[in-house]
Parts: C-alpha cells; sequence; structure tokens
C-alpha cells in the first residue's frame, strides 16, 4: 500500500488483482448490474487519484468498497437520469393535428403511461422496436443482448401492455358511465 501511495503503478496493479474480484461482486451487489465492469474500473481510477488521501493506518478493502459503493450509486443515479429523460424525449407534444380528437390524446397518454410502467428491460425493447422502428435483430444490437432475449422481453411487454391498457379502458368505461 505505501508503494501505491508512492506512485508505484506495479504496486497499485497487485492491489487491483488481490481486491478486483471483491470489488466486482460489491458492484454487482450495490445493483450496478450489466454496468458492473465500467463501476469497477472507474472506481479503481478514483482509488488511483485518491491514493494520497488513504489514511495508512486504515484497511485498503473497506476504503476501495467504499468507493465502489459511490460509484455504484452514482452510476444508478445517473442510469435512472438517462432512463427518465429517455422517456420525456418521448412525450407525446399537443396534437400536431387539430383534428385529432380527445379520444386519441387519451389513448396516447394511457399508451405512453403504460410504457412508463414496464421494468427498464422491457421498456427498452419496446421503445426500440416499436417507438424506433426497429427489428428484432436490430433491437438486441442495439441493446447488446441476444435476439432470442429481445423477442422474449418484447413479447413478456406487449402482454403487460395489453393488460395495462385493458384495465385502463375498463376504468374510462366506469369513468364514462358515471360522466
Amino acid at each position: 500500500m505505501r508503494l501505491a501511495q508512492a506512485g508505484d503503478r506495479d504496486a497499485f496493479a497487485r492491489l487491483v488483482a488481490r481486491h478486483g474480484a471483491a470489488a466486482t461482486r460489491a458492484a454487482a451487489w450495490f445493483g450496478a448490474g450489466p454496468d458492473t465492469d465500467d463501476v469497477v474500473q472507474e472506481a479503481f481510477v478514483k482509488a488511483w487519484r485518491a491514493i494520497g488521501r488513504f489514511r495508512g493506518d486504515a484497511p485498503f478493502r473497506p476504503w476501495l468498497l467504499r468507493i465502489v459503493a459511490n460509484q455504484t450509486r452514482n452510476e444508478v443515479r445517473s442510469r435512472k437520469r438517462r432512463a427518465a429523460r429517455a422517456l420525456r424525449a418521448l412525450e407525446l407534444p399537443g396534437s400536431v393535428d387539430p383534428t385529432a380528437g380527445a379520444e386519441a390524446a387519451e389513448r396516447d397518454r394511457a399508451v405512453l403511461a403504460a410504457v412508463r410502467s414496464l421494468r427498464t428491460e422491457e421498456r427498452d425493447v419496446v421503445l426500440c422496436r416499436w417507438f424506433l422502428g426497429l427489428n428484432e435483430q436490430e433491437t438486441a444490437t442495439t441493446l447488446g443482448i441476444p435476439r432470442g432475449t429481445a423477442k422474449s422481453r418484447a413479447s413478456r411487454a406487449l402482454r403487460r401492455l395489453r393488460a395495462e391498457l385493458s384495465a385502463a379502458a375498463e376504468g374510462l368505461e366506469v369513468d364514462d358511465a358515471r360522466g
């Protein structure tokens, strides 16, 4: 540790080798998901940059794992912000067709709400397939998943969307009967 603090890159590489597996497990447990390797790599870069502030009397592993936990939280927050921005980009503006009725606008809002309610993995497939017009293979390539996974996620998402929209339609019918 002292050698690494003195700027010895080989000593730091040995620390990376010794603690890399624990850092990877921690990032996965903290929720890094598919970004686990990137989170761990960034955590080690941050550890290298901050090595001068490391207290020599403290153990290295907990210090490193705290950096991993913080980096994972940052990545998860960032992922959520990106997803929210992507959904906002899909916001349907006020109807461009002045003849479009209130029913069409309500249907569009219901569809968008149903898509938002999907799990992230399913929502991503729906966005690629039906909002961006990609085929199964293009969707799989875009998302970095096997084609079969894209197909099964699309199927699950459509099933959930049908159920959600069916329930929403039943709710509208009840409201219409009251109104």
